[in-house]
């Protein structure tokens, strides 16, 4: 503070030195002072002291203490010291002008606490001492303020026009609150307002949240304020005589600064003062002092004029009287209360209305009127109707706001317009970059948008709204992703609902579910009449299927790109998967894979009887939960694995479809109430008939006009509407059967599976229900056992279903059969949890076995033993190209980014692969390829030898693959497919791939799994060309043969259920 890069009062009190004739006295309106500590003025005038507070006591001004939740202390003696303290101690000099004369007057018990009377009462006491030369007051400075005083304006401009120079504090807050603007006295014109400025040069403002700051503005006011040093000033302590701390803070500790500057600046030119021919001009004088010789600052809209600096103050001369310009009087008016009102105060009398202006400039000093009206001093007219209409209804939302002001703004020409006050509360900006944000976030909070979107659905199809029994279950609501900016139809980024129905020749309004009442009830109530509800289900399944499949990858979906129209042409990207609600009017639904669509139908039954639903009623497989996370499901599978769709062998198309159903079987088990009534209903025994295990209930009733299901993962459906377990025989698979009838051997298989982790894990709660003979009594279980049973079924369902999606990542590219499938599903379960305490891989293998899948070239099939093997030859030199990749394909990136970085990582793959510099024709032959391409003649077991053509390898994917384990670890690695086609020279259209899966370990950088079908391998190209030949004596076979029926296979495979 004393120094001379801050507010220089060692220089400047060196300069004017002691002066006992014509002494400058200052009155200080505090609480008080502490006659007994050390540094109390040398020269305090005990005569003229007086006190405001205590009637009994009016001429003693001395700090009697207080408490209390608003007492302030020894406020007046640490103000006092920063005045004119004394020397003592290790104190040279306390105050910033200590040869001054103080006459102490108090006014408050607290800085907090005060009566406007009083200090109204004081300042008129110093006037009367100023009308008298021998006592006359040079200077008044008091630290506190608060609410406009008509009284106050009156005796500011008495004194002003005495010559008394007068400055109080600007006020404080905390975070910007109760107000920023300052407070009165320090508003008025002819007051200087003391601000504060920081020991480095920053404001003392906008502080954090925690901290107390100092007020600025309105822009009006800030041309008759200056800055003065604050916080970690000296500090007086009242009670403790030889305590002075550093912890004076506030506004209160800049006025006596200013108040210190100016007196000695008056001391040294006190004969030109006398000499001015009009009295106020003595003051004017002293402010402009003040004001021209301040540290200018670019912010002056928080320092005013700028920083104090009482030594260049010294070096301003007093301005000739002709310079001088006259301060106009203050008033505790409100001018705006006339625009307010239009004039009309009915009959409120002057005094009245005078009144009424006072307490509405009171009340005009709060947050919520100030950001409506910045600064008074605006002309009032420039109030647009709606300004004056937020202003009034601020100020009637005040606290303590009197009938009659209420009464004057509604009258004044209000309008039946309401306008609500929108314009945030200025907020102050700390320099701390953390205390800013923490107030930006409290003064404005930031509604984030939801995680999830709620929409209802049919749970399982509207035929359970039919049966009494399942009535209750019929509808459902799940969760998706919140996608902000989600078009109508829904359009989104991973699906586009477009609602065209070609055979009606009807184009259907799109669903917007971010209208406000959509948002509020979850989405369109479920009806089979509103088409809207129909885009609303596709899309609501489709996408909670997705988030199926990205969860257990750790990596977003991509769809199957569109294929270059010419050799040689990149493919294509795709950002959405279509689907057409009522595409056509089939019993029928497919994924096309040609157009990237879900293309679903409806039909009208043609039986008189359809199970459950209406004879010759309509049907739609839009309101299938299950047709429409299979035909997902067909996409997904597509867009991870393109090769899975060319029909090498009876399993591929079989796989896919088998695929498809066990993905919709195990979201029956993310529907809580339904999961729940099943349970009871089978008494926790779900090896039961129960549409848990079953799929497509009414497609499969209205198509074959009996009581079965579509499909049923354990049983079958009679003609007599009775439903039987099925035998598992070693004898179910068999190559020979149609892809469907195939496909559910493997369907049956992993639901067996499950059933067989679920009951070990559910033993013991039916040991615990049944006191341990493990046998329930008759009919539905307790509520609490289904409830515990009903989680476990869910957990378990969520576990096979993503160790069923984790698996896809361990299959060959191309050529895959049930085995192979059984071997990636333990291998992936295994790299992510090594330990198998329950079971889960044992159960797998158990289930496969007993339906006769037993994969080729193992010889035992314990899990162990099922594990794929890592690779013959490694390959070196790995971390030289993962080097060069990038590996950011995530769940939370940038989709169309990710499979560009596909793209380009497996560009630079295949460059590094085919390199003799990196690997080796050894290493080559041992994945199963060829580096040379040409012509390649192929012996098969029988000696016929086959012409052919083989072309260069193919990198088709490289993908990350994240996992976290049960145990927290978390597990990434690189999925590389690599292919290679044969072609013979016959001209018949048929090629033959081979490939390989690598799985490479990003941490180590080596080859973990090698999963290959090698290409030169004539045993492969015999079996595959047998089955061609087989496929070709069904009638359907030619499906495979010509272009235009293999671009639609699933449209072909659903055909023949």
């Amino acid at each position: 503070m004393r120094k001379r890069a801050f507010s220089q009062f060692d220089d400047a009190f060196a300069k004017v030195g002691s002066a006992a004739a014509g002494r400058v006295r200052v009155a200080h309106l505090d609480t008080g002072y502490d006659p007994d500590h050390h540094s109390l003025p040398a020269h305090m005038n005990l005569a003229l002291q007086h006190n405001f507070v205590d009637s009994d006591l009016p001429n003693d001004a001395t700090d009697r203490g207080t408490s209390g939740g608003l007492a302030n202390p020894g406020h007046g003696t640490g103000t006092l010291g920063l005045l004119a303290g004394k020397a003592f101690g290790a104190f040279s000099v306390l105050g910033g002008a200590p040869e001054v004369e103080v006459v102490p007057i108090r006014v408050a018990n607290s800085v907090l606490l005060f009566y406007n009377s009083a200090i109204a009462q004081a300042l008129d006491y110093v006037h009367g001492l100023s009308a008298n030369p021998a006592t006359f007051v040079h200077v008044i400075t008091m630290s506190m303020g608060g609410l406009a005083s008509q009284a106050w304006a009156e005796a500011v401009n008495a004194l002003y026009e005495q010559g008394v120079f007068i400055v109080t504090a600007a006020g404080n807050n905390y975070a910007n609150l109760p107000t920023r603007n300052i407070v009165y006295p320090a508003r008025f014109g002819r007051v200087v307002a003391a601000c504060g400025v920081m020991a480095d040069h920053r404001a003392y403002a906008d502080l954090a949240l925690s901290l107390m700051a100092g007020n600025y503005g309105p822009p009006s006011k800030m041309g008759t304020a200056i800055a003065a040093c604050t916080p970690n000033t000296t500090w007086a302590r009242r009670g403790c005589p030889e305590i002075v701390d550093f912890d004076g803070n506030g506004t209160s500790s800049a006025t006596p600064q200013i108040a210190a500057a100016a007196a000695l600046w008056i001391q040294l030119n006190a004969a030109k003062l006398a000499a001015y021919g009009q009295d106020w001009m003595r003051a004017e004088a002293v402010r402009q002092a003040l004001f021209r010789s301040a540290a200018g600052s670019p912010d002056a809209a928080r320092l005013g004029r700028g920083e104090l600096k009482a030594l260049a103050a010294l070096s301003v001369a007093p301005p000739r009287p002709a310079d001088l310009v006259k301060v106009p009087s203050d008033s505790a008016n409100f001018p705006f209360l006339d625009v307010l009102t239009g004039g009309d105060f009915g009959a409120v009398p002057p005094h009245g209305r005078r009144m009424l202006e006072l307490e509405a400039l009171q009340l005009s000093q709060s947050a919520a009127v100030e950001v409506l009206l910045p600064d008074p001093a605006v002309d009032p007219r420039s109030l647009t109707p709606r300004d004056k209409l937020n202003i009034a209804d601020a100020l009637m939302a005040q606290p303590g706001v009197s009938k009659a002001l209420c009464t004057a703004l509604k009258n004044g020409g209000r309008t039946s317009i309401p306008v609500s006050l929108v314009a945030p509360i200025s907020s102050p900006t700390p320099g701390d970059a953390i205390a800013r944000k923490r107030l930006e976030t409290a003064m404005a909070p930031v509604v984030r948008p939801p995680d999830r979107r709620r929409l209802q659905v049919f749970a399982v199809d509207p035929s359970l709204a039919t049966d009494m029994g399942t009535a209750a279950i019929n509808r459902a609501v799940i969760d998706v992703r919140w996608e902000k900016d989600l078009l109508p139809g829904p359009v989104g980024e991973y699906i586009e609902v477009v609602d065209v129905d070609p055979a009606s020749r009807c184009a259907y309004a799109p669903i917007d579910l971010n209208h406000p009442y959509l948002l509020m009830q979850d989405g369109l109530t479920p009806s089979e009449g509103d088409p809207q509800f129909h885009q609303q289900m596709t899309y609501a399944v489709a996408m909670r299927t997705v988030e199926r499949f990205e969860r257990a990858l750790g990596r977003s979906a991509l769809w199957a790109p569109q294929p270059g129209e010419t050799k040689g042409m990149k493919d294509s990207y795709i950002q959405r998967l279509r689907i057409y609600p009522h595409a056509i009017r089939a019993a029928n639904a497919f994924y096309s894979p040609d157009r990237k669509a879900l293309l679903l139908g409806y039909f009208t039954a043609a039986g008189d009887s359809a199970g459950l639903g209406l004879p010759h009623g309509v049907y739609f497989a839009a309101l299938s939960h299950d047709v429409i996370a299979h035909e997902t499901t067909h996409a997904l599978l597509d867009g991870l694995h393109r090769r899975f769709r060319e029909p090498t062998n009876s399993d591929v198309l079989a796989f896919h479809e088998a695929f498809a159903d066990i993905v919709a079987l195990f979201q029956h088990f993310n529907l809580p109430e339904a999961l729940k009534h099943q349970i009871r209903k089978t008494a926790g025994d779900l090896s039961q008939e129960s549409l848990l295990s079953q799929l497509a209930v009414e497609f499969g009733q209205a198509m074959n006009g009996n009581y079965g299901a579509l499909r049923d993962a354990i049983g079958r459906t009679d003609k007599h509407g009775k439903w039987n377990p099925a035998k598992v025989m070693r004898s179910d698979y068999d190559p020979d059967k149609e892809p469907h009838a195939l496909g559910s051997v493997l369907v049956s298989a992993v639901f067996a599976a499950f059933l067989s982790i679920y009951q070990g894990r559910t033993a013991d709660l039916i040991r615990l229900a049944t006191s341990g003979t493990g046998i329930l009594p008759p009919g539905e279980i307790p509520v609490d056992l289904a409830d515990r049973m009903a989680d476990e079924a869910s957990k378990v369902a969520g576990q096979v279903l993503a160790m069923c999606v984790r698996a896809l990542d361990y299959c060959p590219p191309v050529d895959i059969t049930f085995g192979d499938y059984l071997r990636a599903l333990i291998t992936a379960d295994r790299d992510l949890v090594p330990d198998d305490p329950r079971g889960y891989r044992t159960a797998f293998a158990a289930a496969f076995r007993d339906r006769g899948i037993l994969p080729p070239g193992v010889r035992h099939l314990s899990p162990a033993n099922l594990v794929w093997d890592p690779p013959v030859l490694g390959l070196d030199n790995l971390a030289s190209v993962l080097g060069k990749m990038e590996l950011t394909w995530n769940l939370d990136g940038d989709r169309e980014k990710a499979y560009e970085a596909s793209q380009h990582n497996a560009a630079i793959f295949h460059a590094w692969l085919v390199s003799r510099e990196h690997v080796s024709d050894e290493q080559l032959t041992a994945l199963g390829f060829v580096r040379e391409t040409g012509p390649k003649s192929i012996l098969l077991p029988d000696g016929i030898s086959i012409d052919g053509t083989i072309g260069g390898i193919e990198v088709h994917s490289v993908r990350p693959a994240r996992r976290v384990g049960p145990d927290g670890q978390s597990q990434t690695d690189l999925v590389v497919e690599i292919t290679q086609t044969w072609r013979p020279a016959i001209p018949d259209g048929t090629s033959y791939r081979g490939g390989c899966t690598l799985l490479i370990d990003l941490k180590s950088t080596t080859v973990r799994y090698v999963v290959t079908k090698k290409l030169m391998g004539a045993g492969r190209i015999a079996t595959q060309r047998d089955y061609r030949s087989r496929m070709n004596e069904n009638l359907r076979a030619c499906y495979f043969g010509g272009p235009p029926a293999g671009r639609e296979p699933f449209a072909f495979l659903h055909g023949m259920t």
